[in-house]
């Protein structure tokens, strides 16, 4: 689904920024506002307001969207960055809305909101940072702290745009921020357009807006910074499982999996309003996988040679009872382990943890792991595995999925239909029955519902 802004966005933005100006809340948006309110090149729009104001700002949105129909709400905090996505999945409609409360980088304010307002112009009735401090906010704050940062092409233009419609001003302040050998260097690096050069010069860089911030504003510094590394540790390791969202896909093969999955990651970049280079959904294949594939590990220690052949899942028989255990233990620490490191890593990027298949096969078909096991040992590893919030389990006719795919033979695949629906039918609030028998899209709509019902806030 491609990502649109019409004119619904357009009347959403007007009324929201008219609400904050009317109720004396000071803003200006910045850069890539070209187009606004009609039309929007970016994703989303970045909004800064005023110091203190954000709640205020946040409880005006909630009520513009409210009044345009939106009917989901999904905050995300960024430092001082609170990122809104508003979502109508029966109208099809999601926008992005930034508000950020100061410019503040990793608890670095290099300038403050006051000293940004100076540079507001009027931009079709709305409040913009003008093209010199957008072109200096590029450089500042895509170049601090990013070790491997990267400046693209539209980018640097602004930038050098900025440096040469005001050379003497835009030069004034990097100086001033910079310190007056590495700021002028940076300026003549810009008029060469050597950006390259730019971006080498990271480190240093970075070490005198840190200064420059502390001699400043050392209080504020102190306090923002020591803000910044909590709200960071707190996120991933203390209260992940909050911000933590994830959710499986089983069935037996043929079911449609892969398809229903690509066709729901789709939609749910729309509604959250990604590109394909900027997702949200990390998908894991069975397990996490911190731990190496079993016939990797002893093909590597030379005792065994790893089966490379995946179009037969049962292929391999079953190993014996000892190694049995040893196969399943190895699998479930690997969930125990890898599932805090995968989930955290997501929490922190704010992404969701996707899993195409999981442990329920070590229940509903554990020759593909090769278990000989009974079936209670196998349930309770199962159990000491994390379960993921959401488990969809896709269901058709034992008929139709043999007709898709006859990798597994009518009997098998009609007993895993029946295993996979008591599983759904012993935890109805975990496991989602999603027809695959539908068309793709269909299914997609289904899930999509579910997944932004269990994991947004619902407007009234």
């Amino acid at each position: 689904m491609q990502i649109v802004w019409d004119e619904r966005h357009g009347k959403i933005l007007v009324e929201f920024l008219k609400e904050i100006n009317d109720k004396g809340i000071k803003y200006f948006i910045l850069r890539g506002y070209e187009g606004l309110p009609d039309n929007n090149p970016s994703k989303d729009v970045d909004i800064m307001i005023d110091i203190g104001l954000l709640a205020d700002a946040e409880a005006i949105l909630k009520t513009v969207f409210v009044k345009h129909g939106i009917e989901y709400f999904y905050p995300v905090v960024y430092g001082h960055a609170h990122c809104y996505l508003g979502m109508n999945i029966s109208e099809q409609l999601s926008i992005h809305i930034d508000l950020i409360e100061g410019y503040v980088s990793k608890g670095f304010e290099v300038f403050t909101f006051e000293e940004l307002y100076e540079h507001v112009v009027q931009y079709n009735g709305m409040n913009v940072l003008n093209d010199l401090m957008n072109g200096i906010m590029l450089v500042v704050y895509k170049i601090f702290g990013y070790h491997h940062a990267k400046l693209k092409p539209s980018y640097q233009a602004d930038i050098f745009k900025a440096q040469q419609q005001s050379p003497k001003e835009f030069r004034s302040i990097i100086v001033r921020i910079a310190g007056e050998k590495l700021g002028n260097k940076i300026c003549d690096l810009i008029a060469q357009k050597d950006f390259d050069a730019v971006v080498a010069l990271e480190p240093e860089f970075t070490k005198a807006l840190k200064r420059y911030t502390f001699k400043t504003r050392p209080l504020h510094t102190i306090r923002y910074s020591i803000e910044f590394l909590w709200q960071k540790i707190n996120r991933i390791v203390f209260d992940y499982k909050k911000y933590a969202k994830t959710f499986a896909v089983v069935a037996p093969d043929g079911t449609g999996k892969t398809t229903f999955l690509d066709a729901l990651l789709d939609e749910l970049n729309f509604y959250y309003v990604n590109d394909e280079n900027d997702s949200r959904f990390h998908v894991y294949h069975f397990r996490p996988e911190l731990l190496p594939n079993l016939g990797q590990a002893g093909e590597k220690v030379g005792v065994m040679k790893q089966d490379t052949d995946f179009t037969n899942p049962h292929r391999s028989k079953p190993a014996n009872p000892l190694s049995s255990l040893i196969r399943i233990t190895y699998y479930t620490l690997d969930y125990i382990i890898g599932w805090q490191k995968c989930v955290r890593n997501d929490v922190h990027y704010d992404r969701y943890t996707i899993f195409d298949r999981y442990s329920y096969d070590f229940i509903v078909d554990p020759r593909r792991t090769r278990l000989n096991l009974p079936e209670n040992v196998r349930k309770f590893f199962v159990k000491l595995t994390p379960q993921p919030k959401i488990v969809f389990c896709l269901d058709a006719s034992p008929d139709v999925i043999y007709n898709r795919k006859q990798e597994l033979a009518l009997e098998e695949i009609t007993r895993q239909i029946s295993e996979y629906r008591k599983l759904a039918n012993a935890n109805t609030v975990r496991f989602m029955v999603i027809n695959a028998e539908q068309a793709p899209r269909e299914m997609a709509s289904e899930a999509v519902a579910i997944v932004i019902g269990r994991y947004t806030e619902k407007l009234k």
